[in-house]
């Protein structure tokens, strides 16, 4: 009996290494130091509409080495697959970008640059960029 129980825990160890080890594998390895500096860059800047515009392209970036599928900045947050937690507030901060660059009249406020700055300094976390 004493055996048969052994050999169970050593199965259901070996089984629990197997699913971390898989678990670690998929998650993307991404070059901190990189995306750090040019968030650092970013959150120093004080013209807050092209921060937004910059960290936009950062988290692009990042998805694409990330090597989440899609032709689109849009197609890859719809196939972030849960990597990116808040997905619609990253949604919302990339809608951001998009009105700031094709609307030539909109200024957005402050306070929206800076919650756009926040969301897409989450889904950099999340995805391990930062």
């Amino acid at each position: 009996m004493n055996e048969s129980l052994l050999a169970l825990l050593v199965i259901m160890f070996l089984l629990i290494g197997v699913v971390i080890f898989i678990a670690e594998k998929s998650k993307p390895r991404l070059n901190k130091q990189h995306f750090q500096k040019h968030w650092q860059d970013i959150e120093a800047s004080s013209d807050y509409s092209r921060a937004v515009l910059r960290a936009d392209s950062l988290l692009d970036e990042a998805m694409r080495h990330a090597k989440i599928k899609g032709v689109t900045m849009g197609e890859r947050l719809n196939n972030s697959g849960g990597l990116i937690k808040d997905i619609n507030a990253a949604w919302s901060a990339h809608k951001l970008r998009n009105t700031i660059a094709h609307e030539v009249s909109f200024e957005p406020t402050a306070i929206q640059c800076q919650r756009a700055l926040r969301q897409f300094k989450r889904a950099l976390k999340d995805l391990g960029a930062l």
